[in-house]
């Protein structure tokens, strides 16, 4: 299909959720995805998740346990560029498909295994499953029910969708890696992987207790404490949600004028969250607040909040959103034939490239709808590949990327790939990224980087930015629309000065269309997309917060698009300009919901009403001291589960002789088995549970990742990383979050100081190789040089 991996073969065996979304993120930008599925599909073939998920595929059936199925399977694999699956390495091994055997067939292989945890790590061997591993990693507990005590089930699937982008990340970066090296490798993404990777921003340790955050239940309405910022989900005079956010100069004070609430708040001069709050503004900002917005309809709160320069939007359900002026802009929906439906509308791939424009995907096939073309499958060669170009030890070395965002999502993109081994200057303006004052969500975002201050007002400093853009790959921005061509970076400018860069835009709607100009911050735009009513569970109101959001969601899918346009590049020798919004990833990460041809909203799954789960077989289930998690849809942990709970019988019942049939008679399962659960401890049930051999755990409900910042193996394995003298002083946050064996990723420091590279070593610039005239009085008047900047540690603290 057309699309920046036009002409990758992909070959997926895994039979996990997140495999089929790594292969539809592939596949919707130009892979050749050949799904291989077991006859009858896996457990969830059959889940409405499949019309988007499996969609641009191809899909054959054969059977990995049977050995004539499996030498096909090899045949197959043999013209591949890259082989998903999810076999633990036992069972790779077992099979003859672990990297080693796999190699020997095809040595330019590259595998993207999904795991549950990773050989590496405390937990290897535990069953795979995202809400076990929810459960055993106290992800149930970071997001408090606003309806009940206890911990809640994930309404929305954070876990698989980070752990499709770890995987994508790591084939990617590893074909850049074969390139080079003139071989593939094999990498890995697991659940554990994902739950850290969307945790960074509020999970650290410094030694004075400093963080922007309160701990404890990530969407309680104090969470920020005394920082001077609110967002936060506000019910309206109608009854409907809106969510907003203060951040942006001057935001802050504007939003409580705006409430009536503005005579008990003080303006500050210069960035509002480094002063915090009084007594009396806590109460307004904390307490007040909500009374306040029940004064008003939420249309005509959102449009006084648009016209003052505040962020703000509507909380709607999922797929809802398909309908909004913005994505109909942008062409972000489109429509397609349905066999159960007649039409379904769902949204476009998410990132748009000038010069390599996908192609609307091909509705998700039939199971087994090309096993007549098996045969001339088996029958593809690999393509010829370049000679290698020289061996590198981290995938992305040699990649130099400019970073002149500020805030979070594409700050994020560009950690990623600093993390993997590329050169990655953060360009800032002498009065910093707005982020700075808060310690930990910065230092998440900015980590490994260098830094240098501009001016870019000044023409003495455009000149310095566009000589670092000749010596770059990459250059990425989230300005506003039309701000980058006022400051004279745009794209047409810089592509014009180098044509082989890769020009990346992460904005939060979209360069053109009605909602461009608007500010946008997370967690507003996963509301607008469904998320809090993916969390609150069916027929409640949306929840407060879920896990994962927008920020890390359009981080990833930046880290993404930019490694896609580097492939296209390393093919065709040109750049590209890749557009990559907020809405557009938000839009991928729902992308399992969708409308009907009357273009009423169809869930692919939904959480129940008591948020606990996603049907009988996945879930949780409360125990005489606590609740205990089962994730048993097959056939095989079905038949464990029976045995556990004392109904062997079940099995032969014809109510639940197959995964589509027990899904139809949910609740009559459901009564079976949650009386097992009710007169036990969690700790006797999960003994039943586990000697069956029934995948099971025990809900955590404390949160996990304060305790794996002093765990060994965690710093053993880069999965926490220590810095004694960072500009916060001493502290641990979390570390590395791909993994590719061949040539993995690179231990860096902190995030940097404002400025602390403009000048390399106290003498030599940053492209001192290519560019030695620049007079020095220049580089004085561009840099604005500041000594080290103290951060304003007043408000920050956990404490307060």
């Amino acid at each position: 299909m057309p699309g920046p991996l036009e002409g990758l073969v992909v070959v997926d065996i895994s039979q996990v959720m997140p495999g089929a979304i790594a292969g539809m993120l592939l596949a919707d930008h130009g892979a050749d995805v050949l799904k291989v599925e077991p006859p009858g599909g896996a457990f969830y073939a059959h889940d409405l998740s499949r019309k988007a998920w499996d969609r641009g595929k191809r899909s054959v059936e054969l059977a990995l346990d049977d050995a004539g199925d499996r030498e096909k399977i090899l045949r197959l694999i043999d013209g591949a560029d890259i082989l998903l699956h999810s076999l633990e390495t036992d069972d790779a091994a077992r099979l003859g498909l672990d990297q080693p055997s796999l190699s020997k067939r095809n040595p330019d292989l590259i595998i993207g295994a999904l795991v549950a945890y990773g050989d590496d790590t405390p937990f290897a061997g535990r069953p795979y499953g995202e809400s076990l591993a929810a459960a055993l990693l106290g992800t149930m507990a970071e997001k408090a029910s606003s309806f009940r005590p206890g911990p809640m089930y994930l309404g929305h699937p954070a876990l698989h969708y980070g752990q499709a982008f770890l995987a994508v990340i790591n084939v990617l970066s590893a074909l850049r890696a074969r390139r080079a090296n003139g071989e593939g490798q094999y990498t890995e993404a697991s659940l554990l992987d994902a739950m850290l990777a969307q945790s960074p921003m509020n999970n650290w340790w410094q030694e004075d207790g400093i963080s922007y955050i309160k701990k404890g239940d990530a969407g309680a309405v104090d969470r920020f404490g005394r920082v001077r910022l609110v967002t936060a989900m506000f019910e309206c005079a109608d009854g409907l949600f809106l969510q907003m956010h203060t951040g942006g100069p001057g935001a802050f004070k504007r939003t409580m004028d705006i409430l009536g609430l503005g005579h008990r708040i003080q303006e500050i001069k210069g960035p509002e969250m480094a002063t915090p709050l009084t007594d009396d503004e806590y109460q307004v900002a904390r307490v007040d607040i909500f009374e306040s917005f029940k004064a008003k309809p939420r249309d005509e709160w959102i449009r006084l909040f648009h016209e003052a320069d505040v962020a703000a939007l509507p909380v709607l359900e999922p797929a809802e959103i398909l309908l909004d002026d913005q994505v109909e802009f942008v062409g972000q929906r489109i429509a397609l034939p349905d066999p159960d439906f007649g039409e379904i509308h769902q949204a476009a791939p998410a990132v748009h490239f000038a010069r390599s424009k996908p192609a609307t995907p091909t509705p998700a096939p039939v199971i087994g709808a090309h096993n007549g073309l098996l045969d001339d499958l088996m029958a593809r060669k690999r393509a010829a590949r370049a000679a290698a170009t020289g061996a590198v030890r981290h995938p992305l070395a040699g990649l130099r990327v400019l970073d002149f965002s500020s805030f979070f999502a594409c700050g994020f993109a560009g950690r990623l790939m600093s993390d993997l081994g590329a050169d990655v200057i953060k360009v800032e303006t002498p009065d910093g990224d707005q982020m700075r004052p808060l310690p930990d969500v910065f230092d998440a975002a900015q980590r490994g980087k260098r830094d240098i201050v501009l001016d870019l007002k000044k023409p003495e400093a455009l000149e310095i930015a566009k000589k670092l853009v000749a010596t770059a790959d990459v250059m990425m921005h989230n300005l506003r629309p039309g701000k980058a061509d006022k400051l004279g970076i745009g794209y047409t400018a810089m592509a014009a000065m180098k044509p082989g860069l890769i020009y990346a835009y992460l904005p939060g709607y979209g360069s053109r269309g009605p909602k461009s100009l608007l500010k946008s911050f997370a967690p507003l735009v996963s509301g607008w997309t469904g998320l809090l009513y993916e969390g609150g569970g069916e027929g409640n109101p949306p929840t407060r917060s879920v896990f994962g959001n927008e920020d890390y969601n359009n981080g990833f899918l930046g880290a993404v698009a930019v490694l896609m346009a580097i492939e296209r590049r390393a093919v065709t020798g040109e750049g590209d300009y890749v557009e990559c919004p907020q809405l557009h990833s938000s839009l991928f990460t729902t992308a399992e919901h969708f409308l009907d041809k009357n273009k009423k909203v169809v869930y692919g799954f939904r959480l129940d009403k008591a948020q606990t789960g996603f049907g009988a077989l996945d879930r949780i289930y409360r125990t005489n001291d606590g609740w205990v998690c089962i994730c048993c849809r097959d056939d095989g942990r079905f038949a464990a589960l029976a045995r556990a709970i004392g109904q062997p019988g079940l099995t032969e019942d014809k109510r639940f002789s197959n995964p589509q049939a027990r899904a139809k008679n949910d609740a009559a399962l459901q009564d079976a088995i949650a009386p097992f659960f009710a007169g036990r401890t969690a700790a006797d049930a999960f003994a039943a549970l586990e000697a069956a051999g029934a995948a099971a755990e025990i809900v955590r409900e404390t949160t996990w990742p304060d305790k794996v910042l002093w765990e060994d193996w965690a710093l053993n394995t880069d999965r926490v990383l220590e810095h004694k003298n960072s500009m916060y002083g001493h502290i641990r946050e979390l570390g590395l979050f791909n993994r590719l064996m061949g040539t993995p990723g690179v231990r860096k420091g902190p995030a940097p100081r404002l400025g602390e590279h403009t000048r390399d070593s106290g003498r030599a610039r940053l492209w001192r190789r290519r560019h030695r005239s620049l007079p020095r009085q220049a580089h004085r008047a561009a840099m604005g040089w500041r000594h080290r900047r103290q951060i304003q540690r007043v408000g920050l603290s956990a404490a307060n």
